[in-house]
């Protein structure tokens, strides 16, 4: 009974002007309900051992594409710069998945719960294949960043669906070992990602990063059509009015919060380069990038409790605390997981392929991070000295990073990216993890959502805020007078063209000067979030996640995922 009076459009806490007839033939119906056997006691029924396993086998297959694409490219992205003559677009390629990753987020999980789970399944899977096709056939860099959306918007439908269906083909019993399956496939991929993809760049091409997609995806695709039928206890509400389905999906705070994340990327990508900061066009977008963010908080207050972020939500201090250091610990990594290759590769003049094993101390230390304090966090249970602990190491490191220069050793490079990388790692899971513990049972999906959002939100912002303060520094600062050297011919080289595009040694220096000025103030902006993710971690409440949360029944699932604790709630 308390569950679909959540799934409601009007909630308790914001009841709707009703008549007292209306009011009256609702209470009625929700006593028949109360008195009607729910349809959780039915004792589910599972697929086989061996249906389960090739379904398991599936959504995992779904669960590593979408964790490689969020890191291959980075290795490769250097020499998709230098074949497009796109260097000064770079921030897009990362940002454009990681935007629609984010804002699409609550928008599947909706469709999860308003159709059937097989038929938006699948339809996550073709989205996210054609992304892939139209990156991997990419005849210019728009090509590439509009592949990349729809890649992140199909991305977004098979994170949230994964954890969906596992929790009605799987028993309660084994839950809690898949889902660790899939943390051990996130982990495994974080590091095998960047080594591939400069695999592919140096040894085939680096559209092999996308053409990948298509068999994986495609086994997931016929395992899923074949094997797997959406049981009836996930149907959990009945279909929605279209004045309610327009609601609960709110679709307009989505249009405006992806109009103004355009405006700021394209500011932060032409700013400083093709246009001045004080020119129409960048104060153009910048006002309009204010009064789209207006126009959503707006938008989101009048929504009430169907809205993306409900602000009833927000008045936790704790919940506050862990979406803004989710925000600015992942705004100053995910900037700093992009401008790592462009050191080695431009700077150091290493091969992309070298680039990739040369991440592996920072990718390797973050998924042994996440794994060791994901459990001791569970024994410990007090969240804040991990946030502490975690935001001292993020902001040593990414400081430590300004020292680099085309000299630095082996060991300093290394032994940086270790410091860095435990630090991130540490933090990265946290606050989903503390939101989805001090809920209570009907906001679990929401809050952890919340959560998610603003972390995929912060890597999208770091990405093209890192870019474009590489991009602006490194023409300032190219030395004026020299008719070979110039900021048109240093952007067209790309990262990894420098060393051809400027043959003459005293050329090459001033440029790669120029790179690591670039880029120690890009480390500079990731030291300064990762310090105000420190910071923000003092707002939250003292407490332990081992404490019952309020009015809530134990969650079945330990995931980050917002839907895999709803499709929990519904099983």
């Amino acid at each position: 009974m308390e569950e679909r009076q959540s799934d409601d459009v009007s909630s308790p806490q914001n009841p709707p002007v009703e008549s007292k007839g209306a009011s009256a033939e609702i209470e009625m119906q929700s006593q028949t309900m109360a008195k009607a056997p729910a349809p959780q006691a039915t004792a589910p029924s599972y697929p086989g051992a061996l249906q389960q396993s090739f379904l398991l086998v599936a959504l995992l297959l779904a669960m590593f594409i979408v964790a490689l694409d969020m890191g291959i490219i980075a290795t490769a992205i250097p020499t998709i710069t230098k074949e497009f003559h796109s260097v000064d677009q770079v921030g897009w390629y990362g940002s454009a998945f990681l935007m629609c990753l984010a804002m699409f987020q609550g928008v599947w999980s909706k469709a999860y719960k308003f159709f059937p789970l097989k038929i938006v399944f699948l339809s996550c899977i073709f989205v996210f294949e054609i992304g892939s096709l139209v990156v991997a056939l990419a005849p210019n860099s728009v090509a590439v960043i509009a592949g990349r959306a729809v890649q992140g918007l199909g991305g977004a439908g098979l994170t949230s669906g994964c954890y969906i269906i596992t929790a009605f083909i799987v028993q309660p019993s084994r839950l809690s070992m898949v889902m660790g399956l899939f943390g051990a496939i996130w982990a495994c991929v974080s590091v095998l990602g960047p080594v591939l993809g400069g695999v592919f760049t140096q040894d085939l091409t680096w559209r092999w990063c996308f053409w990948i997609n298509l068999p994986i995806g495609g086994a997931t695709f016929l395992i899923i059509l074949f094997l797997f039928t959406t049981p009836p206890q996930s149907r959990s509400v009945p279909a929605p009015s279209w004045r309610q389905y327009h609601r609960e999906f709110d679709a307009l705070a989505v249009v405006i919060g992806l109009g103004a994340w355009i405006c700021l990327l394209l500011v932060l990508q032409d700013g400083g380069v093709d246009h001045a900061w004080n020119s129409s066009f960048s104060i153009g977008l910048l006002v309009g990038f204010w009064l789209l963010v207006i126009a959503f908080i707006v938008a989101e207050w009048k929504q009430g409790d169907t809205a993306l972020i409900p602000k009833r939500l927000l008045k936790s201090r704790t919940i506050a605390a862990c979406t803004i250091y989710s925000f600015l610990s992942n705004a100053g990594g995910v900037s700093r997981t992009y401008t790592l290759p462009i050191f080695f590769q431009a700077v150091q003049g290493v091969s992309p392929s070298t680039s990739g094993v040369r991440t592996i101390p920072s990718v390797l230390s973050f998924s042994l991070a996440t794994l060791c304090c994901s459990i001791m966090l569970g024994k410990f249970g007090y969240y804040q000295p991990f946030l502490w602990a975690g935001g001292i190491l993020i902001t040593i490191g990414s400081g430590l990073y300004y020292t680099f220069d085309p000299s630095s050793s082996a060991g300093l490079w290394i032994g940086y990216q270790i410091i860095a990388g435990v630090g991130q790692g540490m933090v990265v899971q946290l606050p989903a993890m503390v939101a989805q513990k001090i809920s209570s049972r009907q906001d679990l999906s929401v809050t952890v959502g919340i959560v998610m959002f603003a972390q995929f939100v912060g890597g999208g912002f770091g990405v093209s805020t890192g870019q474009a303060i590489v991009n602006n520094r490194l023409i300032d600062t190219l030395p004026s007078g020299n008719s070979i050297v110039t900021p048109a011919h240093v952007l067209a080289a790309g990262a990894t063209g420098l060393r051809q595009a400027f043959p003459d040694p005293r050329d090459l220096a001033a440029v790669v000067a120029s790179y690591m000025i670039g880029l120690r103030d890009s480390w500079v902006f990731t030291t300064a979030m990762s310090g105000a993710a420190f910071i923000a971690a003092f707002a939250g409440e003292w407490r332990s996640i081992n404490e019952p949360a309020p009015n809530a029944e134990p969650a079945a699932v330990e995931s980050a995922s917002p839907s895999a604790t709803e499709a929990v709630k519904h099983d």
